[in-house]
């Protein structure tokens, strides 16, 4: 049972990653590809319905995590208390850096809120990727599951981590690298004229980053983490994973060139899944590893009891068909090109 959750909860957050890092990736290429107020309303029209639904997902995932690793969720929260609340405040100021700029039509207000969301949305996934680094790499936890890290060290990976170094940061650029590809295809699927040509340019030279920092993260990860290689030399059929996300993101440029660009949507939406649950397998069963193998935060040890995990899957299953519902009636309900012609001008 406590694998089933920990598949659930992985589910939960990368479609959090998966939805939300498209409309992120966007909030970062409005402000690179419109030249005027009428193209940046076109690329912002493309996720007004969408972008605060999408974060759903995240406060899914948090729940989620409270009720099958309590453990794990207590433990996160204080000891990477500083990076949560930067979150927090970086997803307040995108959310009004959506919505204020409506309100008057001073270029210098219109500016100066785009700058903010340009700002907050890069920040919320470089920092995104850099957490996910922190997680896979370990933490300095004590026998009570605690820990803290500073805001960085000497960049080096030892005994005393910081929540910077060489590889956080290599984390962090290439989750900006995948979203903002994750992103571009999004536009290029959703808009017309000048903004989707301009998308089209931006996400050839975003595949060609992502496909190279994948694989200088997949090295980096096998070195890092002894878990990781343990767990691919014990269970070879594990390398599916990284092949199939490989494979995913090929896929992504191959239905681009052929013009086929929802598909490329969808497989650059794979590619994230694939990378996700890769590296849950690298991992498993720790959801939080100590840098003293004697205190990993295990899918055992920061659970409930299977009868209490058995019983919460029952509420579990009936929440998310509704939500899986919503989201498809909201998705299906989007015009199939956000259209310059079309755009709003008031």
């Amino acid at each position: 049972m406590e694998t089933v959750w920990l598949l659930l909860l992985v589910f939960m957050i990368a479609t959090y990653v998966v939805l939300d890092g498209f409309d992120l990736g966007v909030g970062v290429l409005h402000l690179l590809l419109a030249r005027n107020r009428a193209e940046q309303k076109q690329i912002m029209q493309s996720i007004a319905p969408l972008w605060d639904g999408n974060e759903v997902w995240l406060i899914a995932a948090g729940g989620t995590m409270m009720m099958a690793f309590p453990g794990f969720l207590s433990s996160m929260f204080s000891g990477f208390y500083l990076p949560l609340t930067m979150v927090v405040w970086l997803l307040i100021f995108r959310a009004i850096s959506i919505e204020l700029p409506h309100f008057l039509e001073d270029s210098l207000w219109i500016h100066f809120w785009n700058m903010m969301l340009f700002v907050s949305s890069g920040l919320l996934i470089v920092i995104l990727g850099a957490a996910m680094a922190n997680v896979f790499r370990g933490v300095p936890l004590d026998a009570t599951g605690s820990f803290f890290e500073p805001l960085w060290t000497n960049f080096r990976i030892g005994k005393q981590t910081g929540i910077l170094d060489w590889f956080t940061i290599l984390g962090g650029i290439t989750s900006a690298t995948i979203l903002l590809h994750h992103g571009a295809l999004w536009l290029i699927a959703k808009t017309d004229g000048v903004i989707q040509q301009r998308a089209l340019k931006g996400a050839a030279w975003l595949w060609g980053g992502s496909l190279l920092l994948t694989l200088v993260m997949f090295a980096a990860c096998y070195q890092v983490q002894t878990q990781a290689r343990g767990n691919f030399s014990s269970h070879p059929w594990m390398w599916i994973l990284p092949v199939l996300a490989l494979l995913s993101l090929g896929g992504s440029l191959l239905f681009r060139k052929r013009q086929r660009h929802l598909s490329a949507f969808l497989c650059s939406g794979a590619f994230i899944y694939l990378f996700l649950f890769g590296g849950t397998a690298a991992l498993y069963p720790n959801l939080l590893p100590g840098l003293n193998p004697e205190h990993h935060l295990t899918i055992y040890n920061t659970s409930p009891s299977t009868e209490k995990l058995a019983t919460t899957l029952w509420w579990w299953i009936p929440g998310i068909l509704l939500v899986g519902v919503y989201f498809t009636i909201l998705f299906r309900s989007l015009p199939p090109v956000i259209s310059a012609s079309s755009t709003d001008e008031h």
